[in-house]
């Protein structure tokens, strides 16, 4: 597996075909995409991972929302809930699936 070349390493062949046969605007225009790409703000796998985790973290909060039925929180998602009954088994909430990402997530480790 080969690794992408770094911005120097760019450069360098850059100077080298701005000797060879690259028109003097695609070597300008190519060292313009290069300074571009080296002035991105570079974020950290982790944090990238941390954000993802997050993000799942909100969407299934919102899939496996609470629902109040009889004074008993139950998942609206796991009991199959439609807007107007329940259609499958009641499961209290948080259900299984939550209690399983945030055990596997714990929220400390994620903000």
């Amino acid at each position: 597996m080969t690794r992408p070349p770094t911005v120097a390493q760019l450069r360098n062949l850059t100077d080298r075909a701005d000797r060879g046969p690259l028109r003097p605007d695609e070597v300008n225009r190519l060292r313009q995409g290069i300074d571009r790409l080296a002035a991105r703000p570079r974020t950290h796998p982790a944090a990238s991972w941390a954000n993802r985790v997050r993000a799942l973290r909100r969407r299934l909060h919102t899939l496996h929302a609470p629902i109040l039925r009889g004074g008993v929180q139950i998942c609206g998602h796991c009991s199959g809930w439609n807007g107007d009954r329940v259609l499958g088994l009641l499961t209290e909430w948080p259900c299984d699936t939550l209690t399983l990402f945030d055990n596997t997530f714990p929220v400390s480790e994620t903000e």
